[in-house]
């Protein structure tokens, strides 16, 4: 909070004495932070800046070179404007000399027409300036007591850039030490997708930005950005005030928070969450993605499921560092969503450790993302049924997209039970089991040479079991429409038990 030339002009005693601009009008809003009246030649050398400086001329000599060396020098120590009493004490009007000086030496030279008591006006202006003194220190205050409140809180830094851009009423980028975008908050959709030529050539923009960095233990993490305005403004002092404790705020939450990388996880998976739910359109997760500093192209992404073992957690250190995905551990299952997936190989690499399938949908517009989400977990469903192939697309799917809808209601698990019920009551209690043999036969169609190679018994071995597999069921293996009805139910108990 400031008081400027033009605010001070607007002081009823200033006002009623009709002051007249004579130089200068361009730099009226030039900061005022004291009053001084005098009328000694030599006041120059006792400012500080920022000072309105009143006088009737007194001091200002009577020659042209006289005066123009005190406008000279007055202008040089930083004063804001100088005041000057048409009074007839010392002028009528003010010397043409004291006007172009001013004009050469960017110094606003105001003319009172009338005399005025000094004494007022800095007792009008240093009340001002006293109050707003005392807004600020409470704005300040509360300003500390936001950012306090946030860590007693145990906040992270994505929440305090958040605090920060509400405070600031200004778009914040929080970036770390590799110039990658950490948190945005903000309604400037072009602003990320230029950041690299900001960040990296000094802040060029046509916003003014105001920086301040991130430092832990000494050395910088990364870098606060506060776009506070347009080009060429200074930013408000609030504003680099609340910028330097947010700074101060997200460098302890960095230091305290030895679950960051877990709360990045659970943002992950709750953005996750609340697109499976339709709490989130598809264009509303990329832009929430987008704000914690991931790159996705909506008109292209693409999904990828991987199936966990019980208790087991892949290492997606790697994956974490990237910005072109963003990747989620939903508990039974693991997931990337990209625009580059890249090969199978590719594929594989972003689960490490993944032994139970993984499945990849289709390339899918933003508007249907949480379409891609269930064929990845489709086809990541039928490839834990085929363990030579770990990567699964969704358009290699055939008859299983058929069962995998029907796994979700009942309808499934009847069928199975009406198809190989009784089989699977016999090989409860068998040491031998039949199922694999009846497996292999239905998975080359009936020709037994081949199921043989397959099970590496020989065919008479085969056809004890394929009569036992008759009798248990109580139909003809050799019927082309039975071994279809009997392949599905494989298939179908395959899906049902997460073979």
């Amino acid at each position: 909070m400031t008081l400027s030339v033009k605010q001070v002009l607007e002081i009823d005693l200033l006002r009623s004495s009709k002051p007249r601009v004579l130089t200068g009008a361009e730099h009226l809003a030039r900061t005022v932070s004291w009053v001084h009246s005098s009328e000694i030649p030599d006041i120059a050398r006792f400012l500080r800046g920022g000072e309105l400086l009143l006088t009737a001329g007194l001091g200002m000599g009577t020659t042209e070179q006289a005066q123009r060396q005190f406008v000279a020098e007055v202008a040089a120590a930083g004063a804001a404007a100088l005041v000057i009493e048409e009074s007839g004490r010392m002028f009528s009007r003010v010397p043409a000399a004291v006007v172009q000086a001013g004009g050469d030496n960017g110094l606003p030279v105001i003319a009172l027409e009338h005399e005025v008591p000094f004494a007022g006006v800095s007792s009008a202006v240093h009340s001002i300036l006293s109050d707003q003194r005392v807004q600020t220190l409470t704005r300040e205050r509360e300003i500390e007591t936001t950012f306090s409140d946030l860590l007693l809180m145990g906040a992270d830094s994505v929440a305090i850039a958040q605090a920060l851009a509400d405070i600031a009423e200004c778009d914040v980028v929080l970036e770390n030490v590799a110039h990658r975008v950490v948190a945005y908050t903000g309604a400037d959709n072009d602003l990320l997708s230029t950041w690299s030529q900001h960040t990296r050539t000094h802040h060029v923009l046509l916003q003014e930005c105001v920086q301040r960095p991130i430092l832990m233990r000494g050395q910088p993490w990364g870098y606060l950005h506060v776009f506070a305005g347009n080009a060429g403004q200074d930013p408000a002092p609030e504003t680099s005030f609340a910028a330097e404790r947010a700074a101060a705020a997200i460098a302890i939450s960095l230091l305290t928070d030895r679950s960051r990388e877990a709360r990045e996880r659970q943002r992950s998976a709750a953005l996750v969450s609340r697109l499976l739910l339709s709490e989130l359109t598809g264009p509303d997760f990329v832009d929430q993605s987008r704000r914690l500093g991931y790159q996705l192209n909506p008109h292209t992404l693409m999904v990828a499921v991987a199936n966990k073992e019980p208790g087991v957690d892949f290492d997606t250190s790697a994956v974490r560092k990237r910005t072109d995905l963003i990747s989620a551990d939903m508990g039974e299952y693991a997931l990337v969503v990209s625009d580059r997936l890249g090969t199978d190989f590719e594929i594989s690499s972003l689960f490490p450790g993944a032994t139970r399938g993984i499945g990849v949908s289709r390339p899918v517009d933003v508007r249907t993302l949480a379409t891609a989400f269930t064929q990845a977990r489709s086809a990541a469903s039928v490839s834990a049924t085929h363990p030579s192939s770990q990567v699964l697309h969704f358009d290699s799917l055939g008859v299983e997209r058929i069962l995998i809808a029907l796994a979700q209601g009942p309808e499934l698990a009847s069928f199975v039970e009406d198809e190989l019920g009784p089989l699977l009551e016999k090989d409860a209690n068998a040491s031998a089991p039949l199922l694999p043999t009846l497996r292999a036969f239905l998975e080359v169609d009936g020709r037994k040479s081949e199921a043989a190679d397959r099970l590496f018994i020989q065919r008479r071995t085969l056809y004890n079991r394929l009569a036992r597999l008759t009798e248990i069921l109580g139909r003809s293996l050799e019927d082309p429409a039975s071994r279809q009805s009997l392949l599905l139910a494989v298939k179908g108990l395959d899906l049902l038990s997460g073979a």
